[in-house]
């Protein structure tokens, strides 16, 4: 443990035995299904499925601390839920068969661990995220089908020490969208075809179960990852918030790649505070990804504690306003009123001249080939394939499991090859960063006199992605016909405890999210 709850606490180790051989119990060693159902510590209420429609992070605390609940009863509903209902959605591939054993465990030690930050919350994390448990990562290929990782991501051990249940992994667009053009979000050969609980909308990519599930209310949060736009995409498509923090934030440790440069996790819950007491658990420096070892780092990233000299200013990027549908539109103007009721200024009439596209994506077909190779030739002998290569003639031996929808983005980054020391890729990636970030948003937001910019949806994400900087998306309605749409807030590096701010006094002024119709 992190220690972080004081000496009690950092002596009690709250992890299942890791098993070194393939050959795995069937029941965990020191789960005592006997005795899971009783907790003499607690004079426990049922926890109904009612209950836990839009339950957040305070309001289970406070369930914990009257002795009402416990952890376990907690995480069995959640996994009650899942089974009677993610038939309709898809977005769950595997449970944790040792979550009911962490959730007693959490509560024969309530009162030495009870005021971790995290303490007994159950989480749902993306299919990209090595746990060091029973549970296989594979992003959502089958090519790693059964892998199981021997060391936790460097966050989810951070997420271990706030005292967090690890409730499942859930399904992702395959390679983190990066195998096909032709691939539909949320798509895997793994998992098939993730849903969204308002209907036939999109469901974003590509971690679209990680949106989906905290949407439906299969847990109190997910973590997912973003390149660009993986986050705040399925948040928006899901009504939902996604923070994508600025690059560094968060370690990439055990965290299968596509991106050297971009790639971050980040949460998904159901509110912004919830979201941002994720965040915060996550965020913290690692010596195996020197991009954490960030010279200055938030202090927090809690919500409502800002002290601010001026008022909170946010600019609307005209070229991108004009673009809009009709129904769309007008749920943006609502959101710009809403930003207003809370007492924030809004600008229109920005002028952002960057194209969106990343060019001929050089520095991502780069930047996977060389970050793939290196984390197959990472894996155990006789796990998975030895590289790109074998990657592609592996699905090229069973196509009609393993390439619905072909491998085109596979083909094309090995054949480009992955040097990183090149002119081409040097210069392709400088340029990316500089037009992005300084000569960009950066831009912007000086010229402008702005604390953000603001989009709908993932419009805009591109941007951040190739400058590393920070996006926040919170629900900020619906269209006639019913499909969400998300405000997407954008600003410069390190600026993730403000754009948090903006995004949760627009939350509060607004309450725009309603849970879906059909998993209520």
């Amino acid at each position: 443990m992190s220690g972080r709850a004081g000496s009690t606490a950092a002596q009690i180790e709250l992890r299942l035995p890791i098993w070194e051989s393939e050959e795995v119990p069937a029941v965990s060693p020191n789960a005592d299904l006997d005795k899971l159902s009783s907790n003499a510590a607690h004079d426990r209420e049922e926890i109904t499925d009612e209950d836990l429609i839009e339950l957040t992070i305070e309001r289970f605390k406070e369930k914990l601390q009257s002795g009402r609940w416990t952890c376990l009863q907690l995480t069995q509903a959640y996994l009650e839920r899942i089974a009677r209902l993610d038939g309709k959605l898809n977005a769950v591939l595997e449970v944790n068969p040792d979550a009911a054993a962490l959730a007693k465990q959490l509560d024969d030690n309530f009162d030495e661990l009870g005021s971790l930050p995290l303490y007994g919350v159950p989480l749902l994390l993306k299919d990209n995220i090595d746990t060091a448990d029973r549970m296989t990562t594979s992003a959502g290929s089958l090519a790693l089908e059964g892998r199981r990782a021997k060391r936790d991501a460097f966050a989810v051990d951070k997420l271990r020490d706030a005292g967090a249940i690890l409730l499942g992994k859930v399904n992702m667009t395959e390679w983190a969208n990066y195998m096909s053009d032709d691939m539909p979000s949320g798509y895997s050969s793994r998992g098939g075809q993730t849903n969204n609980p308002y209907g036939a909308y999109p469901v974003g990519g590509s971690s679209t179960g990680s949106a989906a599930a905290v949407s439906a209310n299969f847990a109190l949060g997910t973590v997912g990852s973003e390149t660009s736009g993986s986050i705040v995409s399925p948040a928006a498509a899901h009504s939902v918030v996604g923070i994508k923090p600025t690059v560094g934030l968060i370690s990439r440790s055990g965290v299968v790649p596509l991106s050297l440069t971009q790639d971050t996790l980040g949460p998904i819950a159901r509110t912004v505070l919830d979201a941002a007491l994720i965040l915060e658990a996550m965020a913290f420096g690692d010596e195996a990804d020197a991009c954490t070892l960030l010279p200055q780092r938030p202090v927090s990233f809690l919500p409502g504690r800002m002290d601010l000299t001026g008022r909170l200013k946010v600019g609307v990027v005209e070229g991108f306003a004009r673009r809009l549908d009709a129904e769309t539109s007008a749920v943006f103007e609502q959101a710009l009123a809403g930003l207003q009721a809370a007492g924030i200024e809004v600008k229109r009439g920005l002028d952002l001249p960057i194209p969106e596209e990343e060019g001929d994506g050089t520095v991502l077909r780069r930047e996977f080939k060389s970050a793939i190779d290196a984390f197959f030739a990472a894996q155990p002998p006789g796990q998975g394939p030895a590289d790109l290569a074998e990657l592609i003639e592996a699905n090229r031996a069973n196509p009609q499991e393993r390439l619905r929808y072909g491998q085109n983005l596979l083909e094309e980054a090995q054949q480009a090859g992955g040097s990183l020391e090149d002119d081409v890729y040097q210069s392709s990636k400088a340029d990316g960063v500089r037009s992005a970030g300084e000569e960009g948003i950066d831009r912007a937001l000086e010229q402008y006199g702005v604390h953000a910019l603001l989009f709908t949806d993932y419009e805009g994400s591109d941007l951040a992605a190739r400058a590393g900087y920070p996006l926040v998306s919170v629900p900020a309605g619906y269209t006639e016909s019913g499909r969400p749409v998300g405000l997407l807030l954008s600003g410069t590096a390190m600026s993730d405890p403000l754009l948090i701010e903006i995004a949760y006094r627009f939350e509060r002024a607004t309450q725009k999210r309603k849970a879906p119709k059909a998993f209520r």
